[in-house]
């Protein structure tokens, strides 16, 4: 299934805690991928088993 425009923002707007499917919070993460400042990891949704790639970009650095 593919997402919309406004299903995509809304995701983004609530920071990634619905599905941006069904809207439900019962959503899980895998492993993490890095490449070159990017990073990518498949979610799905517990209830209605869509699932998805999250992809993050490196913003900043913090040393330790």
């Amino acid at each position: 299934m593919l997402l919309t425009s406004k299903q995509k923002a809304e995701y983004i707007k609530n920071k990634g805690t619905k599905c941006p499917f069904c809207g439900s919070e019962d959503i899980e993460g895998d492993s993490f991928d890095v490449n070159e400042g990017k990073a990518s990891q498949e979610m799905s949704c517990l209830d209605c088993e869509e699932s998805w790639y999250d992809i993050y970009t490196l913003t900043g650095v913090i040393p330790r």
